[in-house]
Parts: structure tokens; sequence; C-alpha cells
């Protein structure tokens, strides 16, 4: 067994070397993915150290009829530096170019039609993250982009603990009636009932009339025998040409929430934001890649 004092040596001669690689590519002239894309989840040693949430996460109390949560704001270009300011643009010539139209160019399930009659800042993509993988169990995470004022946002709403979910999903509630179409990647199955699900638990009457577009049947129709598999970090690798390091396990995420709770400790939750802000990130430049007839 590793003692925590070779953990810790072993985890700082890591962190050295990667410093020591990326300098000397830099010098090389190769570019590298953005340390905000490409980051390392935190290890065994890291976990020790206690951060509270107002450390690792910039938001605001968000007060509803149902309570508080937490609010975290921020724009798509926080995620992709590089070209976060382009996906804003080529998302807004999307939407402008579809509107009306009767037959969509490069959507050869018709899967994209509800696009036609959505505006841009009533399109939402979404992707939450729960407490455990039982039916019935509470969320903590929901996750969205949305247009406002001309900027991609994303959104993420967090209990802070088990009591604020009644909160985040009376506000989730009042986002998903303003909206007019959802794009998720396996929402149909997932998602959406789960939020169904939970929202019915509280009591709140899920919105009706939203047009739902899950990617994960669409990648499956495109890319099904071209590809691995069709998980949503194969497409994001394939077609957003961006690879994670350290990314949390979606098993472990649970866990880490659980662990949050009962210590206080926030620093895994840096961890879950980040995998949940890519992942929702990623849905909106598949969407483009697959809308500008773009090929892998």
């Amino acid at each position: 067994m590793i003692s925590p004092r070779l953990r810790t040596r072993i985890s700082e001669l890591s962190r050295s070397a990667l410093r020591r690689r990326e300098a000397a590519l830099t010098a090389e002239g190769v570019v590298t993915t953005p340390p905000s894309i490409t980051r390392v989840m935190a290890g065994p040693a890291d976990v020790r150290l206690h951060r509270e949430i107002e450390d690792i996460a910039v938001g605001e109390d968000f007060s509803t009829l149902a309570g508080d949560f937490l609010m975290i704001d921020r724009p798509v270009v926080d995620f992709l530096p590089t070209h976060g300011e382009r996906m804003t643009r080529r998302f807004q010539q999307l939407m402008a170019s579809v509107q009306g139209v009767e037959v969509l160019p490069h959507d050869p399930h018709e899967t994209f039609g509800a696009l036609t009659r959505t505006a841009a800042d009533r399109l939402m993509f979404i992707d939450i993250e729960a407490t455990g993988f039982t039916p019935g169990t509470p969320l903590f995470l929901v996750g969205v982009v949305v247009e406002c004022k001309g900027e991609l946002r994303v959104r993420q709403l967090l209990a802070r603990d088990y009591s604020e979910e009644a909160a985040l999903l009376f506000e989730l509630r009042r986002i998903l009636a303003y909206s007019e179409s959802v794009v998720s990647f396996n929402g149909k199955t997932y998602d959406l009932p789960y939020v169904r699900d939970r929202m019915g638990f509280f009591g709140y009457d899920f919105p009706a009339e939203l047009a739902h577009i899950d990617l994960l049947h669409e990648g499956r129709r495109r890319y099904k025998g071209r590809l691995p598999n069709c998980k949503l970090q194969t497409l994001e690798r394939a077609i957003c040409k961006r690879g994670r390091t350290g990314d949390i396990p979606g098993e472990a995420i649970p866990d880490a929430y659980h662990a949050f709770v009962r210590t206080g400790n926030a620093i895994e939750i840096r961890d879950i934001l980040h995998h949940n802000a890519l992942d929702l990130v990623s849905l909106v430049e598949i969407v483009l890649f697959m809308l500008e007839g773009k090929n892998l």
C-alpha cells in the first residue's frame, strides 16, 4: 500500500513532468489543447486539500419561491478560449439561416426540423448530474447552454446540499417553459424523463410542447460503423478534435457529490462542473458540425 506521503510525492513529480513537457512543446511550436479544456481532476493527494465551494465556483446565491441554490453563469468562451467567439458566431449564423426553411440541408434523417421554428434565444442544450444511478435519486446539477443578448452562455444550477434540489428544479422549470426546443445527448431516455420525475416529486408540472433533439440517436444514424462507438466523448474527439485528460468518470460523480455534502470539501465539485460544462459545449459544436454539412 502506498503511503500518503509517497502518494503526495508521486503527484508532485507527475505535475512537474507535465509542466516540463508542455514547456518543451511550446518551445518547439507545438500547439497544445488549452488548459481549460484538458485539465487534471483531483487526485488522491489533492482531495485532502480542503476547498470551500466559493473558492472553486464563482456564482451567485439564486433565490426562488422554493428556496435557494447556486447559479454559475459563464460565457462559452471561458471554456473554449481559442474559438468560443467564433463558435458563437457560427451558432447565430446557423439559427438565422434555418428560420422558416421547409427542408433543412444536411439533415437526412429530419432530426433538426424543430430548429426552423425556434428562435435562437429559445433553444437550450441540457446535461444533468444526479446523486445516484437509481431512478428517483435527487438531482444536484443541471447545466444548460442558452443564447443571451448575442452570447452563448453556460449556466449551471448547483444544489449545495440535498435540500436545494427543489429550488434548482423550480428555476429549471422556468427555463424549460421559456424554451421552444431542447438539445441533449441521450436525453430522451435519461435527462428529460429524470427531470420530469423529480419535478413530479415536488409537485411541479413539466412544461409541455417542448421539441427535443437527441444527438445520441442522430450520432448513431450518421456514424455507426465509422467510429468505435457513439458515446459523447467519442464524438467529441472525432468532431471537435478535442480530448480530455483526467476527466472525472461519470460513475465517480455521485460519490464525489456525497463526499462534498458530508465534508464541505468542494475540490471534486470543480471537476464535476468542468465535466458538465464540456459536455454542454460539445453538444453545441456537434450540432454545428452536422448542420454545416461537414464530414469526419
